[in-house]
């Protein structure tokens, strides 16, 4: 376990309560209403317990700022946890988190984070958008060359 956070106050991601053996470096959490809801496995509540949580919502111009950067790099990270991000920019606090993507966004804003039980991730990836059907790369759906509606994401 990478448990090497050694600061007072934190913003989290979700993954940190559900899948830590519970034994945290710091005490102060900040997270935003929809990171805690996603809290709900009675084992994940209990670790939740264990800190002295504040929930808050970013910033708005925070969460703009996250989700331009999210959709400049075709992002694969939730809205939870671009809110969580959003609001360690507003708070300048290390976010913890163990999503690559959310990791991988963190990077890409020059915002500090640590992982928790993996390694964190050294390099900047950003992803195209192809279509599912037929592998042409596009912008929006449905696909120009042959109308499919699916669609996935491909390091670039």
């Amino acid at each position: 376990m990478n448990n090497s956070v050694s600061e007072e106050e934190v913003v989290v991601d979700a993954n940190v309560l559900i899948h830590s053996r519970g034994q945290f470096s710091f005490k102060k959490v900040l997270m935003p209403l929809s990171v805690q809801e996603e809290v709900i496995s009675d084992l994940s509540k209990l670790k939740m317990e264990k800190l002295d949580v504040k929930v808050m919502e970013p910033s708005n111009s925070s969460l703009q700022k996250v989700k331009k950067k999210s959709d400049d790099i075709n992002s694969p990270t939730s809205s939870q946890d671009e809110e969580a991000l959003a609001l360690a920019l507003d708070k300048q606090l290390t976010l913890v988190t163990d999503d690559k993507a959310l990791q991988n966004l963190a990077f890409h804003l020059g915002h500090e984070f640590e992982s928790f039980n993996t390694e964190r991730v050294e390099e900047k990836r950003i992803w195209k958008i192809v279509c599912g059907n037929c592998g042409a790369e596009v912008s929006s759906l449905p696909c120009p060359r042959c109308g499919s509606q699916s669609s996935q994401r491909k390091r670039d």
